[in-house]
Formats: structure tokens, sequence, C-alpha cells
């Protein structure tokens, strides 16, 4: 049985849509947990942020597991993935933010101060893992979004699935309502 991690964005006041949603998952048989990640809170680190998954990770028992990750939250699965490769399975962004510390805008440096931290380390962490574990990723991104560019989510040697659907949180929404067995890959 395959189990799935799904590590959120920046929007945490979208926390309860994203819980309807993959309760509409859960509905269907798939075995999903949400790991919040709080990322405007300014007393905790993208370490404490990473902890919680870990923590989330650790208490599954057995069988595969998967991290989605969404916006911001596809660079911790990637920083995730890369510290355990053996444990899990494979990663999923969607519209994630997987690389690029240096195009973080201020604002967003200021208001989500774990952001800039994770990124620059995902940043570093990357070149390193091997075309097999990047065969392991499957990114998910929208030629339209203007808020996380192509450029940002696409990541050499993964699988790569193209969302027509125009603009950052419509894409989000477009796929986590879609129904999962429509989004992820076999």
């Amino acid at each position: 049985m395959t189990h799935y991690v799904y590590i959120p964005g920046l929007g945490g006041m979208f926390d309860p849509l994203r819980r309807v949603a993959l309760w509409r998952w859960r509905r269907s048989g798939v075995q999903v947990t949400l790991v919040p990640m709080r990322w405007s809170n300014r007393a905790e680190t993208y370490e404490q942020k990473y902890t919680r998954i870990a923590k989330n990770i650790d208490a599954i028992p057995s069988g595969r597991i998967v991290l989605i990750g969404e916006s911001a939250g596809g660079a911790m699965a990637l920083l995730a993935f890369s510290r355990n490769p053996a444990r899990i399975s494979g990663v999923i962004t969607i519209c994630g933010y997987n690389h690029g510390a240096s195009d973080i805008i201020p604002y967003r440096r200021w208001r989500n101060p774990a952001l800039h931290p994770l990124l620059v380390n995902v940043d570093k962490v990357m070149p390193d893992l091997s075309l097999r574990q990047r065969q392991q990723i499957t990114t998910l991104y929208s030629t339209k979004d203007r808020t996380v560019t192509p450029a940002h989510s696409m990541i050499d040697g993964a699988k790569e699935i193209v969302v027509h659907t125009p603009g950052h949180l419509i894409a989000i929404a477009r796929i986590l309502s879609s129904g999962f067995k429509k989004i992820i890959p076999n």
C-alpha cells in the first residue's frame, strides 16, 4: 500500500480547503496525510518544519511513501526526499517552487522566513540527486503560472505533466479537486 504525505504551500489559510480535497481522496481509498507547514510562522525554521514531516514519515509503519509538495511544499518534499531516499519511493510536486532561491522576491522572504533558507539548501542538494532519483520525481505545472513559473518547477530528468490551467491558485485547486486518480501517475 502507498501512503501519500501532502506538504502544502504558503497559503496556510487554505488548509481547510486542502483537507476537504484530501478527504475526497481518502473516500476513494487513498491513504494521505496533510502535514501543515505554517510558512508564515516567524519563530519556526525550515528545519523545524522538516522535522514535522520526518515524524510523519517515521509514523508510517510500512509500504511505499510518496511525498506530494504543493508550491513551496515542493522544495520541502525534495529536501525530505534527498534526506530519506531509501524510505521515500517518489515525489510529486504540484506547481512546485522546486529551485531558484535567488529569485524569491523580498516580500516573500520577509513574509515566509523559512522559505529562502530552505530553497538555498534545496539548490545545493538537487545536483547531488542521481538520474534514478530524479526519475522518481513527477512535476505538475501550468505553463500559464506567473507565481511559480515552469522554469522553477521543472527538474532535469523528472517526469513532467503540463496542466493547461492559467494561474497558480486556480491550477492547484483544479489539480486537487480533479480527483486523485487523474493526477497521480502510476
